[in-house]
Formats: C-alpha cells, structure tokens, sequence
C-alpha cells in the first residue's frame, strides 16, 4: 500500500471568519452572502453539522486578500487528494483554524470525477495574463489565457524568490455547478427564503440520480462521532431532511466515520502505518455512521401501556385545566411529546409502530389520539402534553420532552 497515494478526496472545512469570508461587507450584506442556514461566525463543526444536514455541498469563492481565488466567475467546492493523516499534521503544524481545520467529508476520487470535480491547474504557460473581468468577487481571464469553462481550476503558481506562490502541497481538486437540475441543494438563503442554490448533492445516492455509493465523515474525537451518528440515524430513519431532501438508506449504511484523535495515535504511537490513508483505515474497525436495533418488538407491551396511561393522564390534566380556565383562552398554538434520542431502542419502535412521526432534524413528535376536548390554546396543550411526558419519562425512561410553538 502507498501511503503518499490515496483513491479519497476530502472536502475540509473551517471556522466561518466574517472578515475574511465576506470582505467589505456591512452586516446586512454579511448576512445576505452568509446564508440563512448558519451563522457568519460558525466554527468548524457546525460548519460539518450543516453540511450533513442540508445534504450537500454549497460552492464558494475562497478569498485571501480581500479577492476570491476562484477564477472563471462560478463558486466552487473544493477538495484535497492529500492522505488523511498528512492532512491532520498540516492542520496541527499551520494551528489557523479560520484558515485550515480537519474536519471534512471525504468522498471516493472517481466519484467526484463523475460528478464532474477535476484536479487543479497550478499555473499557466503564459505570462501574458489578461482579464475579462477582475473584482473582488469575479476574476475572469481572456479566454486565450485559459478557456472560461476551465478556470475555475487555476491555482496560482510561482517558484520565483520575489514573489513564491506554491499551495500544490495541498493536491487539489475542485467543482462547479454545470448540470442546473441535479447540481443543487435546497437551502434557506440569506434572505431567509427557501430554494435551491447551486450545489454538489451529497447523500442522495443512484436511486436519486447522486454520484456518490459512500461518504466518510472526518471528526476529531468520540464525543464528535457520536453527533454525527444521531444525525445520520434521524436521515436514516426519515429518509430525507426537514427540506425533503432525499437521503439514501444505501449510502448511509455504506458510510463511516474517522476519529482523527484515533488516526494520529494509531500511527504515532502505534506505528499502524496503513492508517495514514483512508483506505488502510478502512480495513479496520471504523465508527459505523448509524446505530440500528433490530428485534425491538419487545417493547411494544410497555409502549402500548404508556400510550394508554398518558392517553388516561392527558384527559386528567384536560379537565383539571378546564376548571379554572376556558377552552380558548390566551394564545393559540399546539404541544406534543418529543424525543431526540433516535438511536434508542424504544424511540426507534416507537417510530416503527407509526406512533411517532419524523425523525425532524432528529426529532420524533409522539402523536397520541386525543380522549379530551380540542383546542388551539396553547397554555391548554402545553398543560396536557406535559402530564403525558411525564407519564413517558416514568415508564420508558428519562429521554422524552414537551415541545410547543405558537400557531
């Protein structure tokens, strides 16, 4: 096995630098370029957490210096063939997390490839560099420079002792959107409206016309991982985000996740050599990215004794409220139970009994049938999704909530 060669590209992200990724921009318009989905600050793992959520990759224009890098007038995503643990060393050594961070989503080379991703150009032939357009957020060359459709894979490059530009260190490829119907993502943008933007689907496999068979989630240690496993569960579980985006059952069991805490151990200090790349890592015991039970009929009894006693208690707490408050009174709204723990067995039969709904961002809504009088009062439902959570939490364990939003 070479170590200095890997069939993995992986897309790395980093802590959000509002001054960096959004120059010259007041707040209004920080916010516009920033989007709807995350905040312009945002560190690395919430960054990650985005990704997996929205199912894909938003291209962008990486600036240095106040001027995007990224030629050619499109956005792009862009990815490093760089081996895992070399990536992590560069990470530690270069300690600039707004610049560079090793949290990332790896995806197989000929797979990006497909999609339409290729390696990057470092440097041009020619010094007689001219352009159509040069601002700080559209750089375009003549097209005799380098043809349009081209440019977003131009690095600069320049071995001069004057000026020396040399980032081929980081094997680079990169992507554009060219195909307008398959290559996005349904996002909130930075206007709070809701819509596709052009983007490079992650999770939605070949049923869903996706490149991808498998994606590797890159995280530093257990606490991380274990995120990551809830969040895949719930798209598991639902098949699909909060947005209807589709996630493949397929893919998702294929994938993986890798502790980076992990990798640089095992070959610091274990000399595992092979854990340099991600395919020697493969060939270990990796962190599987769903946890599924099986044979969790057992505890359709107690679910189904729980439902009758909160369906008993709710109509107490209905009653009881109705003694000193009417029906409508103050705001409307609505109250359920809910559980974020979708990798408990109990949740999970839960949900295959049809008695949950969702999961919604890893969120289950308990529906229970109603035994009381119906109302939008919200202090009203409040009260009695509150008798039922209680009723939950006593039989089935402290993992369940009340949650309520006005109408």
């Amino acid at each position: 096995m070479r170590f200095d060669h890997t069939n993995w590209l992986i897309h790395f992200v980093r802590d959000r630098l509002p001054e960096q990724d959004f120059p010259g921009q007041d707040e209004d318009e920080m916010m516009f370029f920033a989007g709807g989905e995350l905040e312009a600050d945002a560190d690395a793992f919430s960054v990650l957490q985005t990704i997996i959520r929205l199912g894909g990759l938003l291209p962008g224009y990486s600036f240095r210096g106040g001027r995007t890098t990224i030629y050619g007038g499109k956005p792009a995503v862009c990815a490093t063939e760089m081996p895992v643990y070399s990536f992590s060393r560069y990470v530690r050594e270069r300690n600039q997390p707004n610049k560079v961070s090793a949290y990332g989503i790896a995806f197989l080379k000929e797979e990006f490839y497909r999609a339409g991703g290729r390696p990057v150009i470092y440097g041009l032939s020619s010094d007689d560099v001219q352009y159509k357009i040069n601002s700080p957020y559209v750089r375009v060359f003549q097209e005799h420079v380098l043809p349009e459709h081209e440019q977003y894979r131009y690095v600069a490059f320049n071995l001069s002792e004057d000026r020396w530009i040399d980032w081929s260190h980081e094997r680079e490829w990169r992507w554009v959107q060219t195909d307008e119907g398959l290559h996005r993502v349904w996002v909130m943008d930075g206007q709070y409206q809701y819509g596709f933007l052009p983007g490079l689907p992650l999770f939605g496999g070949s049923e869903n016309e996706g490149y991808f068979s498998k994606i590797g989630i890159i995280v530093w240690n257990d606490q991380e991982a274990q995120r990551i496993q809830e969040m895949l569960t719930g798209f598991y579980l639902a098949g699909s985000n909060d947005y209807s985006s589709p996630f493949s059952r397929t893919l998702i069991s294929n994938s993986f996740i890798i502790l980076l805490d992990d990798v640089i151990n095992a070959v610091e200090n274990g000399n595992v050599l092979d854990n340099q790349t991600i395919e020697g890592i493969e060939a270990k015991d990796l962190v599987k990215p769903i946890i599924l039970h099986k044979n969790t009929e057992k505890y359709k009894p107690i679910i189904d004794s729980t439902i009758a006693q909160a369906r008993q208690a709710g109509k107490i707490a209905a009653a009881k409220y109705l003694q000193t408050r009417a029906l409508e009174s103050g705001s409307c709204g609505y109250a359920n139970i809910i559980s974020y723990d979708v990798t408990n067995p109990i949740v999970q039969q839960i949900l295959r009994m049809g008695i949950g709904s969702g999961p919604f961002d890893g969120k289950v809504v308990i529906d229970i049938d109603a035994d009381w009088p119906l109302s939008q009062s919200i202090d009203y439902n409040e009260h009695i999704a509150k008798a039922m959570t209680k009723v939950f939490n006593s039989n089935l364990g402290d993992f369940f909530h009340y949650q309520s939003r006005l109408d």
